[in-house]
């Protein structure tokens, strides 16, 4: 049986418009727990903002987000999916278009988001390969006397000073329940 995107996609869709402020979209996503809204124009999906939009753009730039507007940070256009399509399509679709969300339309009208967070939900071993894979990267990670903040490998609680001890990030915590 093939996972289609329509089985995994985050149904209904927050929107702004391409006048609204950064502000007035920045107020949407916090207040509906979400980290991106879809640009709509007269029905149409013509751009999305992200979280990390808002950041690269507005707030790193040191710029006032009540002045700028949705349609100066949007990135458009927007990349599309079919319900009915695939996801490990999608998934490859992300991937070879360096996106983290997939606007998903049918009959050309919006009616959901897949993101990599739907992807990683809905195929937990994708989850595990991604956790592998981080874990071959590690090589350049600081010696072991250099504090590390993240995710301890061992318990999965933050920490502002996770170690590299054999190749794994731990907390202080986990190092003394290893050494025991």
């Amino acid at each position: 049986m093939e996972l289609r995107v329509g089985d995994a996609m985050t149904r209904g869709v927050i929107y702004v418009r391409p006048d609204d402020n950064v502000q007035r979209a920045a107020e949407i996503m916090k207040k509906n727990d979400i980290d991106s809204v879809i640009v709509m124009e007269k029905d149409n999906g013509i751009g999305i903002v992200t979280d990390r939009d808002i950041i690269a753009k507005i707030v790193a730039e040191g710029k006032d987000p009540r002045k700028v507007t949705v349609a100066e940070i949007m990135t458009s256009p927007v990349i599309t999916i079919n319900p009915e399509a695939d996801i490990d399509d999608a998934a490859r679709k992300m991937r070879d278009k360096n996106i983290r969300r997939l606007i998903v339309t049918k009959d050309n009208r919006i009616i959901g988001i897949l993101s990599e967070f739907d992807l990683i939900r809905v195929e937990p071993a994708l989850h595990l390969l991604i956790m592998e894979h981080s874990k071959w990267d590690i090589v350049d990670i600081p010696t072991p006397s250099s504090a590390i903040t993240g995710i301890c490998e061992v318990c999965d609680n933050y920490s502002e000073d996770l170690r590299n001890i054999s190749g794994r990030l731990l907390c202080d915590e986990c190092i003394q329940e290893e050494r025991e």
